[in-house]
């Protein structure tokens, strides 16, 4: 049995309004955007403007960091795999199993990923996976639905995926 229900919602719940928030959904419907007749509506890609936000500046700026966030964290790999080395070397030198060597590998581990979590979500912003280039547009445009506010219909052979 879950011991902690709300915590269970709680996760669920975030998880919802990340979905909802990074596909830009929304309970109403906008105006959507009318096409010209004898446009073939399966040509056509919807995109909008990337607005300037907190989260993306802040993305930015920790995507500058981001060569020594990697070697920070093929450091903490080696270090992890030495210390999880190192407790099952003293297990076999015991030949006995003891728990209480694997306690700080454990730790360690726990830290590591949970730490890797946070730095994707600070690097990668709701836009980072919709992000497009328009040939002949320097503006930044993000794919979005016919019905977005600022949506633009798009010749589908103008629109690129962004390049890093």
């Amino acid at each position: 049995m879950n011991k902690k229900p709300g915590l269970l919602f709680a996760v669920v719940f975030f998880a919802i309004i990340i979905l909802a928030a990074s596909f830009n959904m929304n309970l109403g419907g906008g105006a959507i955007v009318k096409l010209k007749p004898g446009i073939n509506p399966d040509t056509i890609l919807y995109v909008c403007q990337i607005t300037e936000s907190n989260w993306n500046v802040f993305a930015n700026v920790f995507s500058m960091w981001e060569k020594y966030v990697y070697m920070f964290f093929i450091f903490a790999t080696i270090v992890l795999s030495f210390s999880w080395g190192w407790a099952l070397y003293q297990n076999l030198l015991k030949d006995k199993f003891s728990a209480d060597v694997y306690k700080n590998p454990w730790a360690l581990t726990k830290m590591f990923f949970w730490a890797g979590v946070i730095c994707t979500i600070l690097a990668m912003t709701p836009n980072y996976y919709r992000t497009v280039h328009v040939r002949g547009d320097n503006r930044n445009w993000v794919l979005c639905e016919n019905f977005s506010e600022g949506a633009h219909a798009v010749r589908a052979q103008a629109v690129e995926l962004r390049q890093k």
